[in-house]
């Protein structure tokens, strides 16, 4: 009968390390980075939007009327910011949407003031086929 032969050291502690490797890879993927982008802002009205422009896969952060085209690796998530209403003080993000419409990317943003009788101070409908120029 042949004795029982434990598993070298080594070999347990190379199958725990390509274990760890394979998780960490696993959750600092692009995907899933968005998706921690996601549940973090969607708690304050904010949206991550992932779209296709041009052919080019593009991700965009929509919060407090404020468009933030997103560069997003394994290492980094990087914020651009490409659209915001003029300023106006005492003013507030009142609504905010973000929508494919054909071959472009649709933006509505609408400041309000504070106070009685707070009108609309900023804002519109903002259409891009890039993400980059918006008109």
């Amino acid at each position: 009968m042949a004795a029982f032969r434990p598993l070298p050291a080594l070999a347990l502690v190379g199958g725990f390390v390509l274990v760890l490797i394979t998780t960490l890879h696993v959750w600092n993927s692009p995907a899933r980075r968005l998706e921690r982008l996601q549940q973090e802002v969607a708690q304050k009205g904010g949206r991550v939007f992932k779209t296709t422009l041009n052919g080019q896969d593009l991700a965009f952060l929509l919060k407090d009327c404020k468009l933030y085209k997103l560069e997003v690796t394994r290492r980094s998530l990087l914020r651009e910011l490409v659209l915001k209403p003029d300023f106006y003080p005492f003013a507030f993000c009142f609504k905010q949407t973000i929508d494919r419409k054909g071959d472009s990317l649709e933006v509505y943003l609408l400041m309000q003031a504070l106070g009685a009788g707070g009108g609309n101070q900023g804002g519109g409908t903002y259409r891009s086929t890039d993400g980059r120029t918006w008109q």
